[in-house]
């Protein structure tokens, strides 16, 4: 048999997408702002709006998930405090 064998691709094949990392990154600190609040919500948005300047979508949830996710742990923080004082 003469010729090349056929090309064979593996099961799980890592896609080239740039900005992935730091949109999951981002994803990730969004979900943390219920913990931390703003902080770690404006690090989640930092590195959404790389993610989606790097042309990932992932970036878009990362923005999203950020922005509420600091909204509502500032509001818990704030509901915190209130009911603290009281």
């Amino acid at each position: 048999m003469t010729g090349t064998a056929p090309e064979q691709t593996p099961m799980y094949q890592q896609a080239n997408q740039p900005g992935r990392t730091v949109s999951i990154v981002g994803i990730v600190l969004g979900a943390l702002a219920l913990l931390f609040g703003a902080i770690a919500g404006i690090a989640g948005l930092i590195c959404g709006i790389v993610g989606v300047a790097k042309g990932n979508r992932l970036g878009w949830w990362a923005i999203g998930v950020s922005v509420v996710a600091s909204v509502v742990g500032i509001l818990v923080g704030l509901a915190l405090i209130g009911s603290v004082h009281h």
